[in-house]
């Protein structure tokens, strides 16, 4: 073997991840943030299928090795870019699924061809890794490295090629791997040549037909369908899409009372990921022309006191700032997340916003808890803003998206930063039915509760107008003036009282009504010791407090509620497009199309002997993607934002299986001793062993580091977090190499399974190893969505502690295969 064919192998996984990566991007943008998680299942169902195709057509075996990956190399990128063109023109809209019948179709089609350039990949993997076995540990490592330098070239490449650009990269990618397999062959050359030369034209050009077709119904392109709006600028990085616009559509002003009588000054949009839609207000410095700002129910904690230290989480096209500026405070503070908002803000619309980011107030560009850490600063007001002025519409649709900042741990934090005196404030639009609002009162009490505070009722308040909702929490009581104050100012704007301490229900729904006061029924019930649980048991959402191990604020969806909710909201299934419904939709698919891909080779190969080992496949597959996805969630927080968890988790993870698949071969494929193998009768699936339990044992004393893998995973479930807490305060380059150290062990483990498993398979069962690499692949599309679906119900560590069990299991059919079946090289088909 030449270097070649593992550099075409590194190239190969290289381009496969960015290209899944930019997929996952680009779904993002073009549908929602929900259905870009169908790309990891599109990825692994595409491989698997490869798997099952290599067992089905086992002839491919029999061709030359080389000239056979190079041509499959450029059919995958061939496919790539015919399949992003064909999934940007079919006309799958997940707005009309409820409605369209033929939009179930449409996503059947996104499915298919968005697998076929992951078959592409997969066959080429599954192709090397039979032919050559014997070298599996290296091979596998080249894999991986290739893998884990995808996560770091993606922020690169998206810098200068955007969103199409990255996929024409991807493709340009697969033509170097076709040439690191062969170069030999002129019809092969006849056909690379001129791909080559088209795809750097595609890059420069950029064409039209290339660009991203976005969903009708989502923000940016409602606003831009109204009369002379238009796109100002455009913006991508690996984290989001920046859309900068004019429109009439962007009013912003959230909850804004019909009291104001005067028009609003001028606001540019700022569309995120095409979804979320802010607004910059134009600020001269004159601040009569802020006046609307009065009106708004984010001047309530202005009301109550004369605050000077205010954080604001999250502003984005900064109103909040400009409302903080209008009150008087001098001291202001923002963090902020997004680096393409704070590069508009302090560039092109330095001027519009009257240099908002720079002399307004104190841009830090960090999540909010791991600044607070950090600062000795204390604050009279905390500020989570309303951030999406269509926020209505859109909000449902953000089930499965994870946020640090508003868990019983934040709210923890949040208010330990107050000053004694000071004030948090939450705003969110109402979206009814009920859910997010009563949650926000439930973080309130639990983290009241848990810093100690006795009677945690006397220190929340709410108010809600005819679109908001905002809740006040107090590091101390409130007292009978503020709530006095609190009284007035919804009573001057016709504001509705929702709850303040000993409130009497009567004052509730007074100006913006609904039936009766549902939402101060709801929170006296939430507060009172006495209604909690049965309320929260009751309710047909989930709206207990999430922590850090469940940080899914928006997924209020219960399985034991299904019914009474469909029959709550008028048999109706719009609601249930939520991403908390949808994910048991993806689930059953995954395991649907698993099964078809693992037990479609039976029908050639039938049931040999030895095919329950296949299983252990499946174990690490799975084991591989609960951790994989668990680590991901885990240090979201510990590196402020999700793309770089990403992008450092995955590097370091991969990375790390590399360095353990190329040891593995040092001691992890000696065979157990001879006289540890007996005979068994070869028509039985498993093997006879006398004295099981010292063989297994035995057999195990093989593979020490191996056995460490669950154990090492025992330990992080329980003890990960509190290690991460210790490092988070420290900068942002040491928190990566912490990450990568602290990844590093388990990562070096968890590499040396697959090919310890392909070269064991290769001593009893060679012409099997497609078929086990179907079966890995099939079952990570499931892995994948069941981290997802567990950690939602039961929280992280459980994931952790259920690929503990997976690896340990593993574990155990390796020691049954090493010690109950002599060595059968069986180079026949199965």
């Amino acid at each position: 073997m030449g270097p070649g064919l593992f550099a075409g192998v590194g190239l190969t996984s290289l381009a496969t991840l960015m290209l899944q990566v930019s997929l996952t991007r680009l779904f993002s943008v073009a549908l929602w943030h929900h259905f870009a998680f169908m790309v990891v299942s599109i990825a692994f169902l595409g491989y698997g299928a490869s798997g099952t195709f290599l067992m089905m057509v086992p002839r491919i075996k029999t061709l030359s090795l080389r000239p056979t990956l190079a041509l499959l190399a450029l059919g995958f990128s061939v496919t790539t870019l015919g399949a992003y063109w064909s999934s940007n023109i079919i006309p799958f809209d997940p707005a009309r699924i409820i409605w369209d019948r033929y939009q179930w179709v449409y996503l059947l089609g996104y499915y298919g061809v968005l697998a076929i350039p992951f078959f592409f990949a997969g066959l080429i993997l599954a192709l090397v890794y039979t032919s050559k076995a014997e070298a599996i540990n290296r091979l596998y490592a080249c894999d991986l490295v290739g893998a884990g330098l995808g996560c770091v070239a993606i922020f690169s490449i998206y810098s200068f090629a955007g969103e199409a650009g990255t996929v024409v990269f991807v493709c340009l990618l697969s033509v170097f791997a076709s040439l690191a397999f062969s170069t030999n062959g002129w019809k092969v050359n006849l056909v690379r040549g001129p791909w080559m030369l088209l795809l750097c034209v595609l890059v420069v050009m950029r064409p039209g037909f290339l660009s991203l077709n976005i969903s009708p119904y989502k923000a940016l392109k409602v606003a831009l369908r109204y009369p002379d709006a238009r796109t100002l600028e455009t913006q991508w990085h690996p984290a989001a899409r920046l859309d900068v616009i004019e429109s009439r559509a962007v009013r912003f002003a959230p909850g804004l009372s019909l009291e104001f009588q005067g028009r609003l000054p001028e606001q540019l949009g700022l569309c995120l990921d095409g979804g979320h839609l802010n607004a910059v207000t134009r600020f001269t410095g004159n601040m009569d022309r802020l006046a609307f700002i009065e009106f708004l129910p984010a001047s309530l904690p202005y009301a109550i006191g004369d605050p000077d230290h205010v954080l604001i989480i999250e502003p984005l096209g900064g109103l909040d700032i400009l409302i903080a500026r209008y009150h008087g405070a001098k001291n202001i503070v923002t963090t902020n997340t997004n680096p393409l908002v704070l590069r508009v803000m302090r560039d092109s619309l330095k001027d519009f916003s009257g240099k908002l980011y720079e002399d307004e107030a104190t841009a830090v560009e960090e999540q909010a808890r791991s600044f607070l850490l950090k600062t000795p600063k204390r604050f009279d007001v905390i500020q989570l803003p309303v951030t999406d002025s269509l926020g209505a519409v859109s909000s449902g649709l953000y089930g499965l998206s994870e946020d640090y900042t508003l868990t019983v741990e934040a709210f923890k934090a949040y208010i330990n930063a107050l000053t004694p005196k000071g004030l948090l404030t939450v705003s969110r639009y109402l979206l009814p039915p009920p859910r997010h609002e009563p949650r926000l009162v439930a973080l309130a009490y639990a983290a009241l509760e848990a810093i100690g505070v006795k009677n945690p009722e006397r220190h929340i308040a709410a108010i809600r107008s005819w679109g908001t909702f905002t809740l006040l929490v107090k590091r101390s009581p409130f007292e009978p003036q503020e709530i006095g104050r609190i009284k007035g100012f919804c009573g001057r704007l016709r504001f509705d009282l929702v709850y303040y301490p000993e409130m009497q229900r009567a004052e509730a729904n007074k100006y913006n009504r609904f039936p009766g006061p549902i939402y101060h029924d709801m929170i006296e019930r939430i507060l009172s010791p006495r209604t909690r649980e049965a309320f929260f048991n009751a309710y047909l959402f989930d709206v207990r407090p999430v922590t850090d191990d469940r940080p899914f604020f928006y997924h209020n969806f219960r399985m034991d509620k299904v019914i009474s909710l469909y029959r709550a909201v008028g048999n109706k299934w719009q609601l249930f497009l939520e991403g908390g419904y949808l994910i048991h939709l993806i689930f059953f698919q995954a395991v649907v199309i698993s099964l078809v891909l693992i037990t479609l080779p039976l029908k050639k190969a039938g049931l040999p002997p030895l095919s329950w080992f296949l299983s252990y496949f499946a174990l690490i597959g799975i084991a591989f993607m609960l951790t994989e996805i668990c680590l991901i969630q885990r240090f979201i927080l510990f590196l402020a934002k999700p793309v770089y968890a990403f992008s450092a988790v995955l590097f370091s993870l991969l990375t790390a299986s590399a360095l353990g698949s190329y040891t593995i071969s040092d001691f992890g494929f000696r065979i157990a001793d001879s006289s540890l193998l007996l005979r068994s009768d070869t028509k039985s699936s498993f093997p006879k062993i006398q004295n099981p339990k010292s063989k297994i044992q035995n057999a195990l004393s093989r593979f020490p580091v191996l056995v460490m893998t669950p154990v090492l995973l025992l330990a992080y479930a329980f003890l990960l977090d509190r290690l991460l807490m210790l490092a988070i305060a420290w900068p942002l380059w040491m928190r990566y190499g912490f990450a990568f150290l602290v990844i590093l062990p388990l990562g070096f483990l968890m590499g040396m399974f697959f090919p310890t498993g392909v070269r064991t398979l290769s001593l009893y069962l060679e012409s099997a190893i497609p078929w086990a690499w179907a079966v890995n692949a099939s079952i990570s599309v499931v892995g994948s969505v069941l981290a997802v679906l567990i950690a939602i119900s039961f929280g992280f560590k459980t994931v952790l502690l259920l690929a503990s069990l997976s690896y340990a299991l593993a574990l155990s059919l390796l020691a049954i295969i090493r010690i109950g079946r002599p060595r059968v090289r069986s180079q026949q088909n199965v």
